[in-house]
């Protein structure tokens, strides 16, 4: 079951300085909690080791006390949106690097640490710009109260915009306009202070802020496995696994070429595990079925999957070379999140893009096919597939170009799909 905590990983102590100034306490885990790795921000950086003539939030100054310490060092290495700083007993790849209230980091530790952080908090209704163009944007929560992740991105997760967030032990994807994420008994994901998530945008938001919606909830701590051993890294991919109700097991773990790379415990219809395949060889994820002592494990080597970049393109298993932002597996006869070949389906994604989109698309039978472009006259841009094809499931790119290989600007487009029986038009937008 969940296990919730009542308290902050990072414990809030008031200054004797009125305002906003506070000192956070940060525990940073050795190599004995999630191999040494912590995601977090640091929303009260400023203002700190201040000197004349210094600007107050390079590296140089938060990591000060552990410079100092002997070798072995204690940090290993810090990631951040653009850069690493690596130590072992100096800073290389330094370069006065910022770090930012806002912004979010990944530390590696060597050992356990306590690192005291004293400043001035970032105000609650600081805006800063999410990139587009599905790149990465490391965020901080800066936010005293924690909420469900839902409700931090208020208007942001009702729209397509936002196509993926993930947080240290969890993910959330917005796939065809419905958000998967990680639940636990009916425990969703949440943020609280000090927590740091990666976001991927379609387009770019110019003034996003976190929202305090009045729904302040205790933070959600997901169980972590207690069969499968395997280590954390600084990068996963989501596995969002739809679980048989008529065989449910009690752990799954993703096992490549014998070496399990991720598991979690099963605790709802859909389980959602973070495959750290980064770090090892190309080879196929297999899943191994953990039931206690109520049968044998059972290992699947083969399954229905699709990713969350190509929706209608089915697959059988997944190749940890791949990097996909999502993959969808079920282990249900008939599944509820990966659609069945019966009619004619379409979709294209990203959408708003720029320039460039994938159009996904599904035919029930064997035929002539054709997707063409329109722009919003009802003029012929580029036809994209014309001819036989048989029963299955399709993509084609359109790059934003006509016929005659020129780029078109920016606006309302519809693509078509005409079969022999049917045709669908859908309209796409793009924003340059």
């Amino acid at each position: 079951m969940a296990q919730l905590c009542l308290g902050f990983s990072l414990v809030h102590f008031w200054g004797k300085i009125t305002g906003r100034y506070r000192v956070d306490t940060i525990e940073l885990p050795g190599p004995e909690t999630d191999n040494g790795w912590k995601w977090l921000c640091f929303p009260a950086l400023d203002n700190v080791y201040s000197t004349p003539g210094y600007d107050p939030d390079v590296a140089e100054y938060l990591l000060y006390d552990i410079m100092q310490l002997p070798i072995p060092a204690i940090l290993d290495k810090v990631e951040a949106e653009d850069y690493i700083i690596y130590w072992n007993g100096i800073i290389w790849e330094y370069d006065y690097k910022q770090f930012q209230r806002t912004e979010g980091f990944k530390f590696h530790m060597n050992n356990d640490y306590t690192l005291d952080v004293p400043g001035f908090k970032v105000n609650d209704n600081t805006e800063i710009v999410l990139n587009g163009n599905n790149v990465e944007n490391w965020v901080g929560y800066w936010l005293d109260e924690t909420q469900n992740v839902s409700d931090a991105f208020s208007e942001y997760w009702n729209g397509n915009n936002i196509m993926s967030i993930t947080a240290q032990h969890w993910g959330a994807v917005n796939f065809m306009g419905t958000w998967f994420q990680r639940v636990e008994h009916g425990y969703t994901p949440t943020l609280s202070y000090g927590d740091m998530v990666v976001v991927k945008c379609n387009t770019t938001i110019n003034d996003f802020g976190w929202v305090d919606s009045g729904i302040h909830v205790i933070k959600t701590i997901f169980a972590k496995s207690e069969y499968f051993t395997y280590e954390e890294q600084a990068d996963y991919v989501p596995l969002f696994i739809e679980i048989d109700p008529n065989d449910p097991p009690m752990e799954i773990g993703a096992i490549v070429d014998g070496e399990c790379v991720g598991a979690v415990v099963v605790a709802d219809s859909i389980a959602q595990l973070c495959a750290y395949v980064s770090n090892v060889p190309p080879g196929d994820i297999e899943l191994e079925l953990y039931y206690g002592n109520r049968s044998e494990n059972k290992t699947i080597s083969s399954y229905r999957c699709i990713s969350a970049r190509e929706p209608y393109t089915q697959l059988e298993k997944i190749n940890s070379k791949n990097s996909h932002d999502a993959y969808f597996i079920s282990l249900r006869d008939v599944s509820n999140i990966i659609p069945e070949v019966f009619e004619i389906q379409t979709h294209n994604y990203p959408n708003p893009f720029n320039p460039t989109t994938t159009i996904a698309y599904s035919l029930p039978n064997d035929g002539m096919v054709e997707v063409s472009v329109f722009n919003i006259k009802g003029q012929l841009v580029k036809t994209l597939v014309s001819g036989e094809q048989l029963a299955g499931n399709y993509e084609t790119v359109w790059n934003g170009k006509d016929s005659n290989e020129k780029s078109v600007s920016s606006g309302i487009y519809f693509y078509k799909l005409s079969t022999e029986d049917k045709a669908i038009m859908k309209k796409m937008l793009m924003l340059k």
